[in-house]
């Protein structure tokens, strides 16, 4: 429920930041030039959106036919999706964020972004059938009975051994 409130305040204000920026627009270049402006980012963006949708769906094919898991061009698709969509909306905020989500290098950061979002909420055993294999990073520690678990000292690599007393910690990276 408070996630809802809280993107419903959000648009509130973004409407209200777009509209208000839109009159001052209009006040100093006039009415033609602003509406202009919109219908030139429109079409902009309905031929990027077109254009770099066609690439994601291209990786996305040929992840697919490599037999890679498809994930980081699904997300990236996504990510195209909602950029064109937001150069479509009348709005010049929307507009530079659309057009910054297109870029391919902040396509890439937002696609992990969204993919990581995803893989949060998704069950351990549902994201790794989708998603393929995990990257995680460990450290291999002493156990101590003195400490509380996951507490004990750092072991080298050369001093590790298999068996009582060794636990390794570690995080889950996507």
């Amino acid at each position: 429920m408070r996630a809802l409130l809280a993107a419903f305040v959000v648009l509130i204000v973004a409407a209200t930041v777009e509209i208000t920026l839109l009159v001052r627009v209009g006040q100093e270049v006039g009415l033609g030039w602003t509406f202009l402006l919109l219908v030139g980012s429109a079409l902009l963006g309905s031929w990027l959106l077109r254009r770099e949708g066609a690439r994601a769906f291209r990786a996305l094919r040929e992840a697919a036919a490599a037999g890679r898991t498809p994930a980081k061009e699904t997300a990236e698709g996504a990510v195209v999706l909602a950029g064109g969509l937001l150069m479509i909306l009348p709005g010049l905020i929307s507009d530079v964020v659309g057009l910054l989500l297109l870029v391919p290098p902040v396509r890439a950061l937002a696609g992990r972004l969204v993919l990581r979002s995803a893989v949060r909420r998704m069950p351990p055993d549902v994201s790794s059938a989708l998603l393929g294999p995990m990257q995680v990073r460990s450290r291999r520690v002493k156990a101590d009975a003195a400490a509380a678990p996951g507490q004990g000292e750092p072991v080298p690599p050369r001093e590790f051994s298999p068996g009582r007393g060794t636990v390794i910690e570690g995080e889950i990276d996507r």
